[in-house]
């Protein structure tokens, strides 16, 4: 479990894909990670595997691959990184499980004032999870959504969270994993009992 405040940037040292699978090791600084530690890379739950030094490496599985933007991550692309939730830290978002739901795509960034303006395109099946000013979580940042609409929504990112995740490096057409609130999957569920 997780909180969706980002508290580092790593970079991708290395990947061995096997089949759908792959292990992919990444250079993270002034870090004290243990093998076993569960590790939200770009929203995604990971399991750290391997140390040497800096390098840590964590295996994706088929499923993980198929389902989030892991599997377009190159060398030296920066990953969003968040250790677990422990009972001494504080919930500055909102509650992320690091399981994604889907992906989106950026078909819009616009810069307004010291903020940035960010629209995603998505499939429909997931709009009706997303409402306005409810929260979301994109690759592993805990968001407000300023609207929504039946293909997608839109969010502003202030500075401090632009200038210490990856959303500095967004670009059009950039693919982003998208962790919808767990309560609205729920509230679903409790609908449909007698389905």
């Amino acid at each position: 479990m997780f909180t969706g405040i980002i508290e580092k940037i790593g970079k991708v040292h290395s990947i061995d894909r096997k089949g759908d699978s792959s292990v992919i090791g990444l250079q993270i600084n002034e870090v004290d990670y243990s093998l076993g530690d569960s590790i939200c890379i770009n929203g995604v739950c990971l399991t750290v595997e391997k140390i040497h030094q800096d390098i840590y490496s964590f295996s994706i599985s088929p499923e993980t691959n198929n389902l989030t933007n892991l599997n377009h991550l190159e060398k030296n692309h920066e990953v969003n990184i968040e250790t677990s939730l422990t009972i001494n830290k504080l919930i500055s978002g909102h509650i992320v499980q690091g399981h994604v739901d889907t992906t989106g795509e950026i078909v819009e960034i616009e810069q307004q004032d010291n903020s940035w303006f960010i629209r995603l395109k998505l499939d429909k099946h997931f709009s009706k999870y997303i409402i306005q000013k409810g929260s979301i979580t994109l690759d592993g940042v805990s968001l407000t959504v300023n609207d929504v609409t039946n293909s997608g929504f839109n969010v502003m990112i202030i500075p401090h969270t632009y200038q210490n995740t990856i959303f500095r490096t967004y670009t059009i057409g950039r693919i982003v994993n998208i962790e919808i609130d767990i309560l609205a999957k729920y509230i679903e569920k409790l609908g449909n009992k007698n389905d």
